[in-house]
């Protein structure tokens, strides 16, 4: 029987009547079901058995009491009546729109029958509108879009009576690519967006535009190998598409694949000859992969497509510059601000190229123009005392620094340019400070470490240059140069074993300077290593045999009684300066050591000839003349050696000396 829910719930029945009550009630039920079967509703009680059916229901219901039996609902969905039965299913769209309009129970006048769409709407979803959109947003978050066998986790169509569960009927939702796609561009959560294309696409595997969206959100998402695959398949289904090969090779930029990008440029271009973007995308490919000259080619051919694209313009200007065509560079950049008089980054690229090229005014006249605009911009003004620098115009250079310092306080460079600028202003206190300054910014900064120490070592403070060329020969410990001026440094410290350390090292590493060598031979003689001396002395003397050096040597061997190399040096002496009454005495002298009386007198009467006035020459050719026994000509060479210097205690002492000893041999 068929009845309207929404009707009063009639009172609970007593479970208990007297046996007259039953009959009575039975008879008059009979009576109505089957006028009812018979006259009420004859197109939907398909014969005589299934009328009896509904009867007997109908008395297991009202007599014994037990559940109502569910038998069918009526709805109608976009304009159209639908009888359902809990065997059918019922199918439902993003676009549907429909009523439950009737509910055929064993319930007379349907009192205490509800129905409910599982997930939406109120408690007794009967007589009002359901819209399929609805149970198909549910569908989706839930993860669920119902069976034909109504499996858990499904939806469905619920009748209760008075709570209980009579009967469901399955709802299946039907979700169709649309609706991912839907989905997609709602959500602002690229994952999810992702994930609802992927469905979209299972579901249509041809659609290219869904394919393309979902390039797209993988490229913007970061995914660039997974937007490079779903492009790949693109141009499966459309191989020429010129804007998905335009997209591709953006994504080959992004992840660095150049020479795909090239090859896909190529491709495009082929299919659309006036495709200037994708010649713009494979100039920037060359350019990436250092071939600036097919960079500029493929940017010029851009640029005859498209004349006036000022990115290509700028582009090639960048070309120009690092080919170094300067001039070239200098025009594009003009152009572009032509066409862009704010384009800041483009005047900021012509004043460092007009910087680069020497053109000091130009780029002074360019900076200025780019802090008009941006007067906080700390590189500028580090440019502009570059500028002023460049000019000689110190002041200016120094004013522009610490303006950049003010604004960026960290920048180890501008620090360092600063120090330089005080420095070639004789500041010497301001350079040190701001070369410290850059030590606390960047501790292991090389040629800050070079200059601060040079500026100690410079005023001769080497306890304070010390350490820091120490910390600057660990970066580059064979720089001949810090090992020289450490081994200086040690030296004037008194510490010889460090300084010839630091020789030595200086030496091995390609030091050139013969005074490098003396300073060893020396540290070697203060550290006690005579041999080790000896033998720089004569490697500096085999290369550069100065005066000073042969002389060194020689002194050299004297002290270790080595009397033939000492006079072999000597001679050396004599044959550099023959005009020279020194070298004539030196060997003097070494000849009287070794015990050569003859070659002794011989040399000093030889260095005589050329100072005639050396009152010590005549003092020591007297005692040869005395060992060798001849005392006439001894008192002759002391009395002149005690005219020259009457101070000379042993010329006069020597004088009454020789006269006793002449006396005794004329007697004899």
């Amino acid at each position: 029987m068929e009845y309207h829910s929404g009707k009063a719930s009639r009172p609970v029945r007593k479970k208990r009547k007297s046996t007259k009550i039953r009959i009575v009630v039975l008879i008059l039920v009979i009576l109505v079901a089957c006028g009812l079967a018979a006259f009420g509703f004859p197109e939907r009680i398909k014969g005589i058995p299934e009328g009896w059916t509904r009867i007997r229901n109908l008395f297991s219901f009202i007599v014994l009491d037990r559940k109502p039996h569910f038998y069918a609902v009526v709805l109608e969905k976009n304009g159209r009546d639908y009888r359902l039965t809990s065997r059918d299913i019922f199918e439902v769209s993003y676009r549907d729109e429909f009523v439950i309009k009737e509910i055929s129970t064993d319930v007379l006048f349907g009192g205490g029958v509800t129905a409910d769409i599982e997930g939406i709407g109120g408690k007794d979803d009967f007589r009002k509108l359901i819209k399929g959109i609805d149970l198909v947003d549910k569908a989706v978050l839930t993860g669920r879009n119902g069976s034909r066998k109504n499996k858990q986790g499904g939806f469905s169509l619920q009748i209760t009576y008075r709570g209980d569960p009579i009967a469901a009927i399955p709802i299946q939702v039907q979700i169709t690519p649309q609706d991912w796609l839907r989905y997609a561009r709602s959500s602002g959560n690229q994952r999810v967006q992702i994930e609802y294309l992927k469905r979209a696409i299972a579901m249509n595997r041809e659609d290219t535009n869904v394919r393309r969206m979902l390039a797209s959100t993988y490229l913007h998402a970061g995914m660039t190998s997974e937007a490079i695959a779903q492009y790949q398949e693109i141009l499966i289904l459309k191989p020429n598409d010129p804007v998905i090969l335009a997209e591709l090779a953006k994504c080959y930029l992004k992840s660095g694949q150049y020479e795909d990008v090239i090859r896909i440029t190529a491709r495009a271009v082929k299919a659309n000859p006036q495709d200037d973007a994708a010649l713009a995308d494979m100039a920037l490919a060359w350019s990436r992969m250092g071939d600036w000259k097919k960079a500029i080619t493929s940017y010029q051919a851009s640029l005859k497509i498209r004349p006036d694209n000022p990115v290509a313009i700028f582009k090639l200007a960048e070309a120009y510059e690092k080919t170094d065509q300067l001039a070239k560079a200098v025009e594009q950049y003009r152009i572009v601000l032509e066409k862009v008089p704010k384009a800041d980054h483009v005047a900021a690229a012509l004043a460092s190229l007009s910087l680069k090229m020497g053109n000091f005014d130009e780029s002074i006249r360019w900076h200025r123009e780019v802090l008009k605009r941006q007067p906080k911009n700390a590189a500028v003004y580090a440019n502009l005392g570059l500028s002023h620098g460049g000019k000689g115009q110190v002041r200016e250079e120094i004013e522009n620094y610490v303006k950049a310092i003010e604004l960026d306080p960290r920048d180890p460079i501008v620090r360092f340019n600063l120090a330089a600028a005080y420095e070639k202003a004789k500041k010497e206190p301001e350079a040190v400070r701001e070369y410290q300054k850059v030590l606390e910014l960047k501790p292991n900064d090389q040629e800050a470490l070079e200059r601060l120490a040079a500026l100690h070592f410079k005023a001769k403070r080497f306890s304070e240059a010390i350490p820091l060329y120490e910390t600057a020969v660990k970066t580059n410990p064979k720089k001949a140069a810090i090992h020289t001026r450490l081994g200086f440094a040690y030296a004037v410290l008194k510490k010889p074993a460090q300084s010839a350390e630091n020789y030595e090292k200086a030496i091995r590493y390609g030091a050139k300077d013969p005074q490098i060598w003396k300073d060893l031979a020396l540290a070697y003689a203060q550290m006690g290593k005579k041999r080790e001396s000896i033998a720089m002395y004569e490697k500096i003397a085999a290369a550069n045999p100065t005066t000073d050096v042969l002389n060194i040597l020689a002194d050299a061997y004297m002290k270790e009684r080595q009397y033939d190399k000492a006079i072999r040096v000597y001679q050396k002496l004599i044959d550099l300066n023959p005009k020279k009454a020194e070298g004539y005495a030196s060997i003097a002298y070494a000849y009287g050591l070794k015990g050569d009386l003859d070659r002794q007198i011989e040399y000093y009467r030889m260095s005589l000839k050329l100072d005639s006035e050396d009152g010590d020459v005549y003092e020591n050719l007297g005692a040869a003349y005395e060992k060798k026994g001849l005392f006439q000509e001894a008192l002759k060479a002391y009395t002149t050696a005690y005219e020259l210097n009457p101070d000379s205690t042993r010329a006069a002492r020597r004088i009454p000396q020789m006269k006793i000893r002449i006396m005794q041999q004329k007697n004899q």
